[in-house]
This record gives C-alpha cells, sequence and structure tokens, in this order.
C-alpha cells in the first residue's frame, strides 16, 4: 500500500529533481550553442551526451536519500531518453497522444493512440458489451 510519508516524498521530490537534472545538464552542459554535441558529430557523440546524466546519476547513488533519488531520477530520464531516440517504434503510433484522448475518431489503425479510444458509435453500457442493465 502506497504510504504518503516524508520519506516518500523526499523520495518522489529526489526522482522529479533528478529527472529535470538531467535535462539541465543536457542542454547546459553537453549541448553547445549551435545545438550540437560537446563530444562531437556523430552517432556516437550523441549516445555519450543521452549517457553522461546516468553516469552523473550513478555517482550520486552513494549519497544521502534525497541525493540518491535524485541520481535514481537522472539515470531513468537519461537511458528513458537513450531509447526513446534510437529503438524503432516497431510499427506502434500514438505514443505521443494523451491515452484514450483523440479529437476526431481515428479512420485507420494507424491513427489510434496506445491506448485505444472512446467511439461514439459504441454504447459501453450496453448489455453487449457485457454491463448489467438494471
Amino acid at each position: 500500500m502506497f504510504k504518503l510519508d516524508k520519506k516518500t516524498l523526499t523520495e518522489l521530490a529526489g526522482l522529479g529533481i533528478g529527472s529535470a537534472g538531467a535535462a539541465y545538464v543536457q542542454q547546459k552542459f553537453l549541448t553547445k550553442a549551435d545545438g550540437s554535441s560537446v563530444f562531437g558529430e556523430g552517432q556516437t557523440a550523441g549516445i555519450l551526451t543521452d549517457v553522461a546524466p546516468a553516469v552523473i546519476g550513478l555517482a550520486l547513488q552513494g549519497q544521502g536519500a534525497f541525493l540518491k533519488e535524485a541520481g535514481k531520477g537522472m539515470i531513468a530520464a537519461s537511458i528513458g531518453g537513450l531509447i526513446k531516440k534510437n529503438v524503432p517504434t516497431l510499427g506502434i503510433t500514438g505514443l505521443d497522444t494523451l491515452l484514450g484522448e483523440v479529437a476526431t475518431e481515428p479512420t485507420g489503425s494507424s491513427d489510434r493512440p496506445l491506448m485505444g479510444y472512446s467511439s461514439s458509435s459504441y454504447d459501453i453500457t450496453s448489455g453487449d458489451a457485457g454491463e448489467m442493465d438494471f
């Protein structure tokens, strides 16, 4: 069960600060004014730019509670960014669409968000949907 106490709040704050810290490090220290990596050009330089905040996060693992959680947030954000840039979506679309929220009904399978959508043409309260009529 989820307990909302001082320790949990410290962990959540640390994760959030670490995630924001990873983005800050990438933007301010690892990216030049022209948008290129400080490590040079090419795919390897991009990977190094993405992984560097994770290395800083690993260094924070030996610190106190807040810094340890901030390190975890940096690692998660850094590795997540690396995966997002370098792993193909394998045909899964809708990753940037809010879950189940589309302005119009999708016309094809590639238009649907990842978690499905609500169609006005189907009554989810009907007996056919598995709902009970009262």
